[in-house]
C-alpha cells in the first residue's frame, strides 16, 4: 500500500515538474537575434564574421554564419545592441539601436559591399515600438457602459 502510494506521490510530482517548465520558461529575460549576411547580388557569405556588442555593458560575443549566410544568438539577455559583419574583401557593416525584447527573435540582415575591411557602413534602425493603446470600461450606477479610450 505503502509501494502505491509513493509512486503516485512521484507521478504526481513529475506531472506537476512537467506542467510547469512551460511557465518557467516563459519568464526567462532573454531573446534572440537571428540574420543573413549577403552580398548585393543576394548570394549569402558563409564565414562572415558577426560580432554582438552590450551597448550598455560592451562585453561582447562573435559568431560566424553557416554555409548558409545564417548566424545566430541564442539567448540574449534583453537590452540594447550593436552588431558587426564583416568578411573578407568586404566593407564592414555596422547596426546600432539593436533592441532585444523578452522572447523576440530579431531578424538583422545585412548585404556587406565589397571594399576593404577597414571601411565601415553604419545603419542605425531602431526596431519600431509597439504603441499599446488601453481602454477602460466604466460601469455607472444606472447601469449603462462606457468605453473610455
Amino acid at each position: 500500500m505503502k509501494r502505491v502510494a509513493f509512486a503516485s506521490c512521484v507521478l504526481l510530482a513529475l506531472s506537476t515538474v512537467l506542467l510547469l517548465s512551460p511557465i518557467a520558461k516563459a519568464q526567462v529575460d532573454t531573446g534572440s537575434i537571428v540574420g543573413t549576411v549577403t552580398d548585393p547580388s543576394g548570394a549569402v557569405l558563409s564565414n562572415a564574421k558577426v560580432t554582438l556588442t552590450n551597448v550598455g555593458t560592451g562585453a561582447a560575443l562573435t559568431t560566424t554564419t553557416g554555409s548558409d549566410g545564417v548566424y545566430k544568438f541564442s539567448p540574449v539577455r534583453i537590452g540594447s545592441y550593436k552588431l558587426d559583419a564583416s568578411a573578407s574583401g568586404f566593407k564592414t557593416v555596422t547596426q546600432t539601436d539593436v533592441r532585444v525584447d523578452v522572447g523576440a527573435n530579431v531578424q538583422a540582415n545585412f548585404t556587406l559591399t565589397p571594399g576593404s575591411t577597414t571601411e565601415t557602413i553604419e545603419v542605425t534602425a531602431a526596431a519600431p515600438v509597439l504603441q499599446k493603446t488601453l481602454r477602460l470600461v466604466r460601469l455607472s450606477i444606472s447601469g449603462a457602459w462606457t468605453i473610455c479610450r
